[in-house]
């Protein structure tokens, strides 16, 4: 869970560690310092009041070795600023620069994953300058994304403002303004047609935006997850390396992760075959508009169903990944197959209950 990699994580501790090496003046992403040994993690959170996502703290005993243990505490709590004053002392975090680090951690509560476009974007449109070695992503990948998004922004625009679209400068801009989702006014047609509700506007074109990435990232994992459900489908215990007991338990949990995964598959396929339904039959078909209106003022719970989903699976490919690149032709040996399957029991055990 702490490996930088995983699409639920921001490792702020070993990436800061890697950036200083490389540039000791570098600027870290906390202006508290010590709060850069932290590493952020996307987990079911089940005291929340306001989504099923929270964002926990991991704090490290020993800043050098992160994986010697630590305590967490989810970003929600109302004790958080206090328990990381505790923590690294009153001196080390001052006041202000501690409001600022609190600012930026629930910005990242607001996103239902850790991926590097979305935290480099969202930081972006909040025009909060952040070093962007913490979210790297290469300017081909950044342009593919872009451009995958901006192309189902267009019919859009199109539709809300068919005369302006008669320029292509005029249209660049609109598309734009879509993609910032700040500027309401200029987006006040766009609002009125989609019935929008007042205030929530901003929220519902970023978690828009967010459905189409995660439309993006679900055709990027097909190859790899068709390569991880193959694996776990075939997967055979040696003859003699377990007893009869051990066997069946482990055929046991084998199935259950590989359901688990499908399921967490099927559930992400759903949303993205529903969105993709409503958008044809109005920007492609036109024959109506009511299903994408509909999918559009409930995008917020699309986009946290799609982040939490494809952050599960995300994890599991960059699991699998890791382990499989170690062996030739990717098959992986027998003790690490069984060590793969029980990382997925723990990716995908069942939400835990308060």
């Amino acid at each position: 869970m702490l490996d930088v990699g995983s699409p639920r994580v921001l490792n702020t501790n070993v990436i800061t560690k890697q950036i200083l090496a490389q540039d000791p003046s570098a600027r870290p992403f906390f202006r508290c310092r010590p709060l850069n040994n932290m590493v952020l993690i996307k987990d079911n959170d089940p005291m929340s009041r306001t989504s099923s996502i929270g964002t926990k703290l991991y704090l490290p005993f020993n800043e050098n070795d992160i994986y010697e243990g630590g305590r967490t505490i989810f970003l929600h709590d109302k004790n958080t600023a206090q328990a990381l004053i505790d923590v690294f002392g009153n001196g080390a975090l001052p006041r202000e620069l501690l409001d600022e680090d609190m600012k930026m951690m629930r910005i990242l509560d607001r996103l239902p994953s850790l991926d590097p476009f979305l935290l480099k974007d969202v930081f972006l449109n909040e025009k909060i300058d952040v070093n962007p070695a913490y979210f790297e992503v290469g300017k081909e990948l950044w342009n593919q994304i872009e451009l995958y998004i901006l192309q189902n922004f267009e019919p859009l625009a199109r539709a809300a403002f068919p005369n302006a679209m008669e320029s292509d400068e005029v249209a660049r801009k609109l598309i734009e303004k879509i993609w910032e989702g700040r500027d309401l006014e200029a987006l006040k047609p766009l609002i009125i047609a989609f019935r929008l509700p007042a205030g929530q506007e901003m929220e519902i074109f970023s978690a828009w935006k967010g459905v189409i990435f995660y439309g993006f990232e679900y055709e990027r994992s097909k190859p790899m997850m068709g390569e991880i459900i193959t694996y776990l489908r075939e997967l055979k215990v040696p003859t003699g390396a377990l007893t009869g007991g051990e066997k069946e338990d482990f055929i046991k949990a084998q199935e259950k992760a590989r359901e688990r995964l499908q399921d967490e598959w099927n559930a992400v396929t759903r949303v993205l075959s529903d969105y993709q339904a409503a958008y044809d039959k109005m920007f492609k078909a036109k024959t109506g508009s009511s299903d994408f209106v509909s999918f559009l003022q409930n995008s917020s719970k699309a986009y946290q169903t799609l982040g939490n989903g494809l952050g599960k699976i995300g994890h599991a490919l960059y699991c699998y990944d890791a382990i499989a690149k170690r062996f030739p032709g990717r098959k992986l040996s027998w003790d690490q197959s069984r060590e793969f399957v029980a990382l997925l029991g723990k990716i995908f055990n069942a939400d835990r209950k308060p």
